[in-house]
């Protein structure tokens, strides 16, 4: 802290009165003031009987380092086995999966393998584009938030539930050797 931050010159008239023979005198004199900004002197602490390891003025008056900013996570942390990335893309894709194959399978009657068989590029074409729009989100850390009854733990449980019923619908069709309905 400084107590005056420029250097300024003064001019100051004084007048002094005296005694002499002639009575009073008046004497005028110029005089020229410097005022420089010096270092105020550091408040005295009250010392206490326990001895504290004590700190440079300087280091004690530096504010703390700002936080770090968030680190954006790697296609590899995501795709981790205990990634977040893995049950929520599968969760999802299983949820439209499950629906889709269900919806042809009760309006063609053929099985899920024979409708992959007839539109291989729309369904990797899905696949692709719903993985990617959940990646997306996930490399700007984005925070997921509810809408509604529909909560991010709502949609893992439902995710399970499709994966669950996905698996399922391709073992009965495995095991009959013909579509479901």
């Amino acid at each position: 802290m400084y107590a005056v931050a420029s250097q300024r010159t003064f001019n100051l008239r004084t007048t002094v009165q005296g005694a002499s023979k002639g009575g009073l005198r008046r004497h005028a004199r110029k005089a020229a003031f410097v005022v420089r900004a010096s270092e105020e002197p550091a408040p005295e602490t009250p010392k206490t009987t326990e001895s504290a390891p004590e700190m440079p003025q300087e280091q004690a008056a530096t504010p703390p380092p700002p936080p770090p900013a968030p680190k954006t996570p790697g296609f590899g942390e995501l795709m981790a086995f205990s990634g977040p990335a893995p049950e929520i893309i599968n969760g999802r894709l299983a949820m439209i999966a499950f629906v889709a194959a269900l919806g042809a399978e009760l309006s063609t009657g053929e099985s899920v393998l024979t409708q992959f068989k007839d539109a291989p590029v729309g369904v990797i074409g899905t696949f692709l584009l719903f993985s990617a729009a959940s990646l997306i989100p996930m490399f700007k850390n984005a925070d997921r938030e509810a809408v509604g009854p529909l909560t991010p733990q709502v949609e893992l449980t439902n995710g399970r539930a499709a994966m669950l019923g996905f698996a399922s619908l391709l073992l009965v069709e495995g095991f009959r050797g013909a579509a479901l309905f």
